[in-house]
Formats: C-alpha cells, structure tokens, sequence
C-alpha cells in the first residue's frame, strides 16, 4: 500500500509566500512537492536565530 499525497491548497501556498516575504527573503521560485510540502527558494539574508526559530530549520 503506497502512501497518499498530503493535500495542500492555494491558500496554504498563499501563506506561506506571505511568510517568506514578512521574512525579507526575495522569492525567486515556489514549488510543491509530491508529499505536499511548499519549498520556496529566494534570496535574503537571514540570521541563525531566523532559522533556529522557524519550524524544523524551515522559515
């Protein structure tokens, strides 16, 4: 039995965009991966304590 894609829907990208921008990060691409998760790769600097606050080193 293989396992289900977890669903996602436009707002969850939505927040996540928004979050990223909050950050100060520059967004240069978005996509979402088959097990439902949002990778966002941008340009910005954050700091170490941005990261280590953000969920599971992810902003």
């Amino acid at each position: 039995m293989g396992r289900r894609a977890i669903a996602f829907t436009e707002d969850s990208v939505s927040r996540a965009i928004r979050a990223v921008k909050k950050a100060g990060v520059e967004i240069r691409t978005v996509r979402v991966e088959p097990d439902g998760s949002v990778v966002i790769n941008g340009e910005g600097e954050l700091s170490e304590k941005d990261v280590a606050d953000s969920a599971r080193g992810y902003l």
